[in-house]
């Protein structure tokens, strides 16, 4: 028979349990039909709009979406210099259907819960057709309902505003930092000034697509304009590494020609191997 002291310490430990569990986890939150989608390479990465980040930039760059980043295949051939490309890894987006290559539409809600822990981004990719306009990329504050765009908080710099006032983090730079419990990343387009209320910055881009400066949401073909795609490492929901991916619109070459792709992996620090 279990003892009124022996049900106390079984609950501590069970307690002990879930706290280490989901202590090191980020979360991800996205609009409700939305999910975790899987893809082929040799099947479904050719440039044709589906999923809604597989688009060429044009001819002088087909073959260099971040899907072919992420498998090293087309003309982006690996991630960075000496980092290792983590394959076809699943998306989160609108239902997708691999075999017929249909569907894959963007999610424009996203962000994250932080479960109380430290959180580690290293920069694998900041790619662009100018060397002067690189992105800045960081995290930022929001609520339990991504209604609240806060703080910025910069993660890796980029080429500064105007262009070329900062160096921009290199390749490889590995930051750890504790976001609030609600939290989504922005990347700053130096290229593409915000004019709203004058030249202040390069356009803003989010994960949460409402937020995006004028600027960065002109419409156009393909995914629309600056946005985000989100790719899953492993199988994990307690301590999920995440790839978290900013780009240009699909017509960058003629409305955006810096034509601008920056690749993070974000993991809590705990597993961060």
């Amino acid at each position: 028979m279990m003892t009124s002291k022996t049900s106390l310490i079984l609950l501590i430990t069970i307690a002990a349990w879930a706290t280490v569990g989901t202590a090191y986890g980020q979360n991800l939150i996205g609009s409700s039909g939305a999910g975790w989608q899987t893809w082929k390479p040799g099947i479904d990465l050719n440039d044709n709009g589906a999923p809604y980040w597989d688009n060429s930039w044009g001819s002088s760059t087909a073959g260099k979406n971040v899907g072919f980043c992420l498998t090293s295949t087309g003309v982006c051939q690996g991630i960075g210099s000496t980092l290792e490309a983590p394959g076809a890894l699943p998306f989160w987006g609108m239902p997708y259907n691999s075999g017929t290559d249909t569907g894959g539409a963007r999610d424009n809600k996203v962000y994250f819960k932080n479960n109380i822990g430290t959180l580690s981004a290293t920069l694998y990719l900041n790619a662009s057709a100018n060397p002067s306009d690189i992105n800045e990329f960081g995290w930022f504050e929001t609520n339990s309902t991504g209604t609240l765009n806060g703080n910025k908080h910069v993660l890796f710099e980029g080429s500064g505003f105007p262009p070329g006032t900062l160096t921009p983090s290199p390749i490889g730079t590995t930051v750890n930092f504790r976001p609030t419990q609600y939290f989504g990343y922005y990347f700053s387009d130096v290229g593409d000034p915000e004019t709203l209320n004058g030249p202040e910055h390069g356009c803003y881009a989010y994960t949460i697509f409402a937020f995006n400066d004028e600027d960065c949401t002109a419409a156009g073909p393909g995914q629309g304009d600056h946005d985000f795609v989100v790719f899953r490492e492993g199988k994990s929901s307690v301590q999920p590494k995440f790839w978290v991916v900013g780009e240009d619109p699909a017509n960058c070459v003629t409305v955006d020609p810096d034509c601008n792709l920056t690749i993070v992996r974000v993991t809590p620090v705990a597993v961060n191997n």
